[in-house]
């Protein structure tokens, strides 16, 4: 877990940095309520620190998603929010939130979130347009289930997907219908 928290640490003074260290062992060791709970404490005392807050998030996330613990959705959204505000220059961070966002059915927050994760690190864009398409229309077809056997509802949402996939491969809807 710690492998994909990437980027240079910040500068922590001693006393922030074993607080740290101790929400993230609980972290990489897969007690996400124990670390969510750290990071909250640890956030709480050090607000400035942007991977402090996207800890947090990551971590609510997957306390709330695998483990049933009560984090609301807002808690985790307003977690990353906090972290993009402090360094808005992390891919990872949009991408995290966007993923997110996803599994909450905020659509257009998602789309927001990866679009800009895409124009922080353009070497990503291709893998992060084509993840927001495949995720999406997965998410859509697993929440709405009633739409698989009607294409014409099934539509809007594919016509989406297929437009980041194409943008994933930099090809124009002509030049795809031309390969098919």
């Amino acid at each position: 877990m710690a492998d994909e928290i990437s980027g240079s640490a910040p500068e922590r003074d001693p006393a922030a940095q074993k607080k740290f260290d101790a929400a993230m062992r609980a972290m990489d060791g897969g007690d996400f309520k124990k670390a969510f709970s750290a990071f909250k404490k640890y956030t709480d005392e050090f607000p400035n620190d942007a991977e402090g807050w996207y800890c947090r998030a990551e971590c609510g996330n997957y306390a709330s998603g695998m483990f049933g613990a009560k984090v609301k959705d807002e808690e985790i959204m307003d977690a990353y929010n906090k972290a993009i505000e402090l360094d808005g220059d992390r891919a990872d961070y949009y991408q995290s939130y966007g993923l997110f966002c996803i599994s909450i059915s905020k659509y257009d927050e998602a789309e927001k979130a990866y679009n800009e994760a895409a124009q922080i690190d353009e070497s990503l864009s291709a893998s992060l347009y084509s993840e927001f398409a495949i995720e999406y229309y997965n998410n859509i077809l697993g929440n709405h289930g009633d739409i698989l056997e009607d294409p014409k509802a099934r539509a809007p949402y594919a016509k989406k997907a297929l437009e980041y996939m194409l943008k994933a491969l930099d090809m124009s809807p002509e030049e795809a219908k031309s390969l098919l």
